[in-house]
């Protein structure tokens, strides 16, 4: 008869991270980025954020995005009720593209639902680059790209 296998613990273990976990997560991360680097080289992820404000200095609207990899994502554009239409959005966008460019990125990419801007960033001349249909409740959800 042969010798009993004792079991082996695995080699790995799976388990959240707690959300003040900054050091785990960055080690994730930086495991994506070295993966990436024979591609896409090492570019820093910067954060572009821009506020508007009220003249009660009350903020009312802003832009907040990163630059990724030669690219600037905007994470959110939102403004007021009371300002949209007013021109606000599209020196916003502007501002982003300005900054985007002087960093010798490709261009500007986002999202937005059906209900949100979609119009908006065709105007300023985004192409619908894809959809998830009925991402929640029937809403589609709207990815945008424009490039320089």
């Amino acid at each position: 008869m042969g010798k009993a296998l004792t079991p082996q613990p695995p080699a790995w273990i799976i388990e959240a991270l707690a959300d003040d976990d900054r050091d785990s997560a960055q080690a994730v991360i930086d495991l994506l980025i070295d993966h990436n680097a024979p591609f896409l080289g090492r570019p820093g992820v910067q954060r572009f954020r821009r506020a508007v404000f009220d003249a009660q200095r009350r903020i009312v609207g802003g832009l907040l995005g990163e630059f990724r990899t030669h690219w600037l994502h905007v994470d959110i554009l939102v403004l007021d009720k009371s300002l949209r239409g007013s021109g606000i959005g599209r020196a916003l966008i502007e501002q982003a593209e300005a900054a985007a460019r002087e960093r010798g990125c490709h261009g500007l990419w986002l999202d937005t639902f059906v209900f949100q801007a979609p119009d908006f960033y065709e105007h300023l001349g985004f192409t619908r680059f894809g959809t998830i249909e009925n991402f929640h409740d029937g809403q589609a959800r709207y990815f945008y790209l424009k490039r320089f």
